[in-house]
């Protein structure tokens, strides 16, 4: 009996041992999950394209009938600027030459002229670097001999009379063009036909921003477009558009000068071209960043972020791109707390 008494009392304690061993582990106590606030840059950019199209702003007119023998030196669908001076393709041996004027050629010049088409004549002379006697409109000796001597340096045949057509004045230059189809050497081209279309002074860019309307580029925002491998620095301006398939296209604006640069000569004069385009909608901003869960209403209509230690710091969102926001109010290091997250911590 005693023996029996002795094993129940050892079975005993063994079950009641084994009963502690197996008692549910206590339960995490719930703590709000912090960040550490750091330095840091923020922009908003977005990849997106650039619709860029040449716009004919005039014609060249050809004068002199006959047979191309020198054609344009730019193939056609490509772009060339043209100052005074410059040979833009020769009829019957015959080069034609651009020159700055407001008055139009209309008839053959020689010794004893007398007109503004003559004056156009003696201010390019002038311009270039011939001196004539007087620029009043009348061709005598000085005018002839400046003439011959430009043509001369010039390696163009020696002549003392200009049959029409043999200039084209053009009254702004230097200007962009591009040729025509028909203007290749062995071509026959007649009075009057058009020998070069004259574009812009710079394509039209369009940033193509979809049928989204929900995407706003605002006014001045910086679109840097890569055409052929170089960036073209551009800014939105106010003037929208659609395109053909519905689209809005926001129309851009030159940074700088507004000049065409050599990436002009990549777009192509036939229709539009397309090219990749870097938007950037905000920033770039520096200084403290903090997720965008870390900042709470405060009281007012202000903002704050709690710290780890409890402390509601007051803080204004500088920039705010996408889950991450520039403050002000805090430092690089602060640890701050993201309301409505835990970590387990052990109790």
């Amino acid at each position: 009996m005693l023996a029996l008494m002795g094993f129940a009392a050892a079975v005993g304690f063994q079950l009641g041992e084994r009963t502690l061993e197996t008692s549910p582990t206590p339960p995490f106590a719930a703590s709000p999950l912090t960040i550490v606030a750091v330095q840091g840059t923020l922009v908003d950019e977005r990849q997106m394209s650039v619709e860029a199209e040449w716009g004919r702003v005039g014609r060249v007119l050809n004068r002199l009938a006959g047979t191309v023998t020198t054609s344009s030196s730019v193939p056609v669908g490509e772009t060339v600027v043209v100052d005074a001076g410059a040979v833009l393709f020769s009829v019957n041996e015959l080069p034609v030459v651009a020159m700055p004027g407001g008055v139009a050629a209309y008839r053959s010049l020689a010794p004893g002229a007398v007109g503004t088409d003559v004056r156009q004549l003696q201010e390019f002379l002038v311009a270039a670097g011939y001196g004539v006697d007087a620029i009043d409109g009348r061709w005598r000796q000085d005018t002839t001999v400046a003439y011959r001597q430009w043509r001369t340096d010039r390696l163009l045949p020696a002549r003392s009379e200009i049959a029409l057509g043999e200039i084209v004045f053009i009254s702004s230059l230097p200007l962009t063009v591009t040729p025509v189809a028909g203007l290749v050497a062995g071509e026959v081209i007649g009075d009057g036909d058009v020998a070069f279309e004259v574009l812009a002074a710079v394509p039209t860019l369009r940033l193509s921003l979809g049928t989204d309307v929900s995407l706003q580029v605002p006014v001045a925002t910086l679109v840097d477009v890569d055409v052929a491998g170089e960036v073209v620095s551009t800014t939105a301006t106010e003037r929208q558009s659609l395109s053909d398939a519905g689209g809005r296209l926001a129309d851009l604006a030159l940074v700088g000068d507004g000049v065409c640069g050599q990436w002009c000569e990549s777009l192509s004069t036939s229709g539009v071209s397309s090219w990749p385009a870097v938007v950037r909608l905000k920033g770039p901003a520096t200084g403290v960043v903090v997720p965008v869960g870390a900042i709470r209403s405060g009281a007012g209509s202000g903002t704050v972020v709690v710290t780890q230690e409890g402390s509601s710091v007051p803080v204004e969102v500088v920039l705010q791109v996408g889950g991450d926001a520039i403050v002000t109010g805090l430092s690089a290091g602060d640890v701050v707390v993201i309301p409505g997250t835990s970590a387990g911590v052990a109790g």
